[in-house]
């Protein structure tokens, strides 16, 4: 059985913790985009915003679906 006591400062530091990281990760996305369609390579995309080459051609992909 869990017993913890509630802490509502807590509460909502860690949920403006995590809308910042998703605002981050949103921001690295349409950057990843932009530089792609830009004529930026894949892996200077990868380096500069500290990606993983596999997550820049899933994002990649994504851009040249639409």
């Amino acid at each position: 059985m869990l017993c913890a006591k509630y802490d509502y400062k807590m509460d909502i530091a860690v949920k403006q913790e995590e809308a910042f990281e998703d605002g981050v990760q949103h921001k690295a996305i349409e950057d990843a985009k932009s530089f792609y369609e830009n004529g930026a390579s894949i892996e200077l995309i990868a380096k500069s915003l500290k990606m993983t080459i596999e997550q820049v051609q899933e994002i990649v992909k994504d851009v040249t679906m639409e």
